[in-house]
């Protein structure tokens, strides 16, 4: 039985929602990690409050590395930039999926009801 569905995918990595325990698990790279629905929206929202337009324009060492962090999940992770708007385009996508999926299984509900 599978109990896991896969939400989004890019060529870096891809998304999926388990049946199960009802986490989303990312996986990006060598990071793997599984969120509760409340920690996914907040890592979502770390992830794009990254001002990567600043970076790109900032000449210094340190800008060419982000320090993503989920301290719930102990999870902290170095990223080049472009990683980490690969990474923005694969939580943005996993977010619209499961934004995407409530909405139908909402209309679907409401719609059986009417019959």
């Amino acid at each position: 039985m599978n109990t896991q569905n896969e939400l989004f995918s890019t060529a870096k990595g891809f998304s999926v929602q388990c049946d199960l325990t009802s986490k989303i698990i990312l996986h990006f790279g060598d990071l793997k990690a599984s969120f509760k629905i409340r920690d996914f929206l907040n890592f979502r929202r770390v992830v794009n409050s990254i001002d990567i337009h600043s970076k790109i324009f900032d000449l210094s060492d340190e800008s060419d590395y982000e320090f993503v962090e989920a301290p719930q999940l102990n999870l902290h992770h170095k990223l080049t930039l472009c990683e980490l708007v690969q990474l923005r385009e694969l939580v943005n996508g996993t977010h619209f999926a499961i934004e995407l999926n409530s909405m139908l299984h909402e209309l679907l509900f409401i719609e059986s009801e009417s019959v």
